[in-house]
């Protein structure tokens, strides 16, 4: 099984990638431009993982995405020979979210960390450029391969649902948002 999952470069990068960002899901198009890989090759080793169980297939509005299966058996095994390489990909939206103004507190969620059930995608707490966030939004459109649900807050406003245990919020900071940005220092 090991040599089925390293058999070529292409299967390398897309393994290096989903285990560098476990808790991250991707569509064909980001991965195809994390990884450079054709849109053929990357089919075909999806579903190789796939059938492999090291990726997950996560399914909305008729698009699929990709997560690292955890539970796969060579998870513990496979992460500590990718840090023994030291050869870390760059999650390109996550990059992307870092340049959007002066945001506290920026996370990724709902369809991109798997969680189609929750109410917004992106969670944005602070200052940002409207033209940079524009230009987030279409990178994130274009990853997700469909509309993205966003939310911004001002840092009082998001302080003050915290500490009124607002749904909304509750609801993303428990299904484990990956954190890009979090300038904020109070315990969530």
């Amino acid at each position: 099984m090991f040599t089925e999952l390293l058999s070529s470069k292409s299967k390398t990068n897309l393994l290096n990638l989903f285990l560098s960002f476990p808790m991250r899901a991707f569509s064909m198009t980001e991965l195809r431009a994390s990884s450079g890989c054709s849109t053929v090759v990357l089919k075909l080793t999806l579903k190789d993982l796939a059938k492999t169980g090291f990726v997950n297939v996560i399914e909305k509005n008729r698009v699929k995405y990709y997560q690292m299966n955890r539970q796969f058996n060579l998870y513990p095994e496979l992460v500590g020979l990718l840090r023994k390489t030291k050869r870390t990909p760059e999650d390109l939206l996550a990059k992307q979210a870092t340049r959007l103004g002066e945001p506290k507190f920026v996370a990724l969620t709902g369809i991109f960390v798997g969680k189609v059930r929750v109410e917004t995608d992106v969670l944005i707490v602070g200052k940002v450029s409207p033209a940079k966030l524009d230009r987030f939004l279409q990178l994130a459109e274009k990853f997700a391969e469909q509309d993205v649900a966003f939310t911004v807050f001002t840092p009082q406003e998001f302080e003050y649902r915290k500490v009124m245990n607002d749904r909304f919020v509750k609801n993303i900071l428990e299904h484990s948002p990956i954190v890009v940005v979090d300038k904020i220092k109070k315990k969530r």
